[in-house]
């Protein structure tokens, strides 16, 4: 399992660096000048190359990165040309409302998910076809679309949850679920469709096998049959899935934050691309592709400890 997991570090990163400099690059692309934003467009053209001067824009593209490249090394991510604070402070106070929501979200999407995916699988035809018909809905119904459904119900018509805004956990863990709730179920919707139809297809799949009906014949109860055979068996596509998701839940979830004015990493994305502050964007970047590695890196040691066979591959 050491192996495993060293073998997968080993690939880690310099896939993290790749993505780095591709980052890099693509901002360096965006037309404008971050000097000409911060002074707006009454500035003079002296003035605006004064300013690109002292902040080192003025340089070659490969000085500059190897400029960040080094400083990121030494764990300087670098100050943001709008607020002059460190990147790293600007992304940590947002950090924890975009993770609360993905958190949520694949919570949501693995326990409901599994659930409804076994109670297809073992449910009969009607609950299956049932709950194949909801599942194509939520996998059809884009995420910010629910989200608007689900305040205009939720919030507006029942007023049982706030439609906007976030409250920390540490202020109140009751306020703090209340305020995530909805982006939770807006995020976790595909998830959940996704994942329901992996664990349905995979659990009809090992029902067939011969071990599986074997047990059945020893008169092991269908309890312990399902959830302590079949489902263990699949879930090594299961967890998969998740994993999959996981990057595409923490997609929708910069999305879904703009419709309930969370102020995490998907407003701060937006305002650092439009307003040039290219450090925040490359630090959000930086930060992002080290979670999705990470949770890449969870799956595949997950799978390794489920699968020996996968610990050689």
């Amino acid at each position: 399992m050491l192996r495993t997991v060293l073998r997968r570090l080993l690939v880690v990163v310099p896939m993290l660096w790749g993505i780095a400099t591709l980052a890099f690059c693509l901002v360096n692309l965006i037309p404008g000048s971050p000097a000409r934003t911060i002074l707006g467009d009454g500035a003079t053209a002296e003035q605006v190359a004064a300013l690109d001067r002292k902040m080192g824009y003025d340089r070659p593209l490969a000085a500059q990165y190897w400029s960040w490249l080094s400083h990121v090394l030494r764990g300087d991510f670098g100050t943001s040309l709008l607020t002059s604070r460190p990147t790293t402070a600007d992304v940590g106070a947002r950090l924890p409302i975009t993770l609360s929501v993905v958190a949520g979200a694949v919570l949501l999407t693995v326990v409901v998910g599994v659930a409804v995916g076994v109670l297809s699988a073992i449910g009969g035809r009607r609950l299956d076809r049932a709950g194949q018909s909801v599942l194509s809905f939520f996998m059809a119904v884009p995420s910010f679309w629910l989200g608007v459904l689900l305040v205009f119900l939720l919030s507006i018509r029942l007023g049982w949850l706030p439609a906007t805004g976030y409250v920390p956990f540490a202020h109140s863990p009751g306020r703090w679920l209340a305020s995530i709730a909805l982006p939770c179920l807006s995020v976790a919707a595909v998830g959940i469709a996704t994942v329901a139809r992996q664990t349905r297809g995979a659990m009809l799949d090992v029902l067939t096998k011969d071990y599986i009906r074997t047990l059945r014949a020893a008169g092991v109860s269908n309890r312990s049959l399902i959830f302590r055979h079949a489902l263990r068996n699949a879930s090594i596509p299961i967890v998969t899935s998740v994993g999959f998701q996981f990057i595409g839940l923490l997609g929708s979830t910069v999305i879904v934050e703009q419709v309930f004015a969370l102020n995490g990493l998907g407003a701060l994305t937006l305002s650092a691309v439009n307003g040039k502050d290219f450090p925040v964007v490359l630090t959000v970047v930086l930060f992002t592709t080290t979670i999705v590695l990470a949770a890449n890196l969870l799956v595949d040691v997950a799978n390794a400890w489920l699968n020996p066979k996968a610990r050689r591959a």
